[in-house]
């Protein structure tokens, strides 16, 4: 229901305040008794009788995103605004600008924070199986082959400083190419029988 205009509020105040009878407002203005008695409380507690903003929900196409922004915000967490809005127009049909986007997922509470990286090729359930089929394999028959690499450019990347001023470090910026080594370990002895210097472990390069 809409509600009555600011001028006919104060017209039916005036007409209370001239000494005019409340059921002769009625008839002239076509206010109901309640309504009468509803302005002249509102006006006595608040000092006006301005209608009341009425609460309003989100449009349709905020609604929507707060929908299904959730799923898409899942799939692609790393993506920014721009290419959410995007995604959405594409998937959804619907064109929605960035600070659409933006004051939807405030609403859902994200937050873009830096990510915690782990390794793209890393297979949780193949690990799993892994471990499970080396649970019953003879240790002694075992040869671990690792990798590494180095070169003269390798520097650490943090350092202590006073508050307030850079930690300043070096480090060359023509280091030519990068060394391998590939190493094997066991818990056998691998090589000639005439060396009484090696123990049960071993390391073959």
């Amino acid at each position: 229901m809409k509600a009555y205009s600011t001028d006919l509020r104060e017209r039916v105040l005036r007409a209370a305040d001239q000494g005019m009878a409340h059921k002769e407002i009625v008839k002239v203005l076509g206010v109901s008794l309640a309504t009468i008695g509803r302005y002249l409380n509102q006006r006595r507690e608040v000092g006006h009788v301005r209608a009341k903003a009425i609460p309003g929900r989100p449009g349709k196409k905020m609604a929507a995103l707060q929908a299904g922004l959730a799923d898409q915000f899942q799939q692609f967490a790393d993506a920014t605004l721009e290419q959410h809005a995007h995604y959405w127009e594409q998937n959804q049909g619907m064109q929605v600008s960035r600070w659409s986007v933006g004051r939807a997922i405030k609403r859902l509470g994200l937050t873009r924070k830096k990510k915690t990286l782990g390794a793209s090729e890393r297979n949780e359930e193949a690990r799993r199986l892994w471990r499970e089929e080396m649970k019953g394999a003879d240790a002694n028959a075992l040869v671990v082959v690792d990798e590494t690499g180095s070169n003269i450019g390798l520097t650490p990347l943090y350092a202590w400083a006073p508050k307030g001023q850079r930690a300043l470090g070096s480090a060359p910026r023509n280091y030519g190419k990068n060394t391998t080594l590939v190493a094997s370990l066991s818990r056998v002895f691998h090589g000639s029988s005439d060396d009484p210097g090696r123990l049960d472990r071993y390391a073959g390069f």
